[in-house]
């Protein structure tokens, strides 16, 4: 049964009266394309700006972050970690395209950097904010706070809406490391399947 209100997963109340906020639409329904929205939401802190910040909604124990950074200063910026309370562990990653073609997940070395007055994308099947080993399910219209953290100390949170989103099924890097039941998520099926198969093999010729 469809319900009438937003489930807020631990957003701090500072960040629910952001200014520059801008009233938008969501769907309900799964897709392979982000869910269209009426306007962008727009948050700002301290030269710090995330345009249409989503995260994809999962009952799984990964998802990912995506969105707009813009960088409002005239000093480049290097995000370095984020973090946030319903995941155990986060990591900045990009997708690379390999020689057959396929995409495939690493942790981002050296963190995202965004130039001064210039933007960084972050999207499904691209670069993104991974969260890890998550606490609880993430529903459709679910709002999470997210927390960015500079190689100069500097933080800064936004919100992330939770949309339902079926697209962008990347796998891990082979020499990538990730822990906390990460073969479990949609993104890594082949690779975990690959691991039962290996380890069957091993034993059977024993």
């Amino acid at each position: 049964m469809n319900t009438a209100f937003t489930r807020v997963l631990r957003v701090p109340a500072t960040l629910l009266a952001v200014s520059g906020l801008v009233a938008f639409g969501l769907t309900g329904c799964a897709t392979s394309e982000p869910e269209a929205t009426d306007a962008a939401i727009v948050q700002t802190s301290n030269g710090f700006q995330i345009s249409d910040a989503w995260i994809k909604a999962t009952d799984t124990d990964m998802t990912g972050v995506f969105g707009t950074i813009r960088n409002t200063t005239d000093t480049d910026f290097t995000i370095v970690s984020a973090s946030t309370e319903i995941a155990e562990m986060t990591e900045l990653h990009e997708t690379i395209v390999q020689s057959d073609g396929s995409s495939v997940m690493q942790e981002m070395a050296g963190g995202i950097t965004v130039p001064a007055g210039e933007d960084f994308v972050l999207e499904p099947g691209g670069n993104h904010i991974m969260l890890m080993m998550l606490t609880e399910p993430i529903l459709s219209g679910d709002e999470v706070a997210v927390t960015v953290t500079t190689d100069a100390g500097e933080q800064f949170e936004f919100v992330a809406t939770a949309r339902e989103y079926t697209g962008a099924q990347e796998t891990y890097a082979p020499d990538s490391e990730h822990s906390g039941g990460s073969h479990e998520h949609e993104h890594d099926d082949e690779h975990s399947h690959d691991d039962e198969h290996s380890h069957d093999d091993e034993h059977g010729h024993e």
